[in-house]
């Protein structure tokens, strides 16, 4: 006498179909989770587009792949805040303008831009 005497056909079936439904939801939830990262990570690379932030990074040539290569999530959007609340715009819009004037005066960000930019990780 073997295990498999000990187990019906339909009794197989079932647990196979049950582990075969539980695959596919957890696929779907994984897809679905995947696919809320990427748009988050779009949004947030549109945000940054639409900053100083990213003439900064074009400064420091610091490439977007790069920059969202090193940089958390949670330091992105700490990057994106100091940016929108930037006590000196006109500074680095004079700057980007091509005024001789040193971001690490007023840019809440370049102190740390300057560190991702020379971390060999």
């Amino acid at each position: 006498m073997s295990i498999y005497d000990d187990i019906s056909p339909q009794t197989l079936v079932i647990i196979g179909t049950a582990v075969a439904v539980i695959f596919v939801l957890i696929a779907c939830r994984m897809y679905c989770d995947i696919r809320a990262l990427r748009k988050g990570r779009k949004d947030q690379a549109e945000r940054i587009r639409g900053l100083l932030l990213s003439n900064m990074l074009d400064r420091l040539k610091i490439s977007p792949k790069e920059y969202f290569r090193k940089t958390s999530d949670m330091d992105k959007e700490r990057h994106i805040w100091a940016c929108e609340h930037c006590p000196e715009p006109d500074e680095c819009e004079h700057m980007f303008l091509g005024e001789d004037i040193d971001p690490d005066t007023f840019c809440p960000n370049y102190d740390e831009l300057t560190k991702l930019k020379n971390s060999k990780t």
